[in-house]
């Protein structure tokens, strides 16, 4: 019963994933590479918790979008969302790379593809 009501908490206290791709759309700045198409269920899969992408959610309610805190540039501590994207899909990627881990690209046309 315990693990029942354990179980029951983590699946309906945590929003669900978007299934299939997210279109991630330009950002200011960057107007000539294409969007990048992201597979949230595909990275749910392999990463070690939400909060490793979502890293100011509370574990509970809604998941902000990464545009609330990070805007088109750089305001005050936050980084602008260009880089703060960039910054969280390479060097998880690369990290993965070196713990030998098949992992995602890390080149601009491998993001942005036409």
């Amino acid at each position: 019963m315990v693990a029942f009501l354990g179980l029951a908490a983590v699946a309906f206290g945590t929003p669900a994933a978007p299934a299939g791709d997210l279109k991630i759309v330009k950002a200011e700045g960057a107007e000539k590479k294409p969007a990048v198409n992201y597979n949230h269920e595909k990275h749910n899969a392999v990463a070690p918790d939400c909060k490793s992408c979502h890293h100011t959610w509370d574990g509970e309610g809604a998941v902000k979008k990464c545009s609330e805190c990070h805007k088109a540039k750089k305001d005050g501590k936050a980084l602008g969302i260009k880089k703060a994207l960039h910054k969280a899909c390479k060097d998880c990627h690369k990290d993965q790379k070196k713990a030998g881990i098949k992992t995602g690209p890390t080149g601009c046309k491998d993001c942005h593809k036409k």
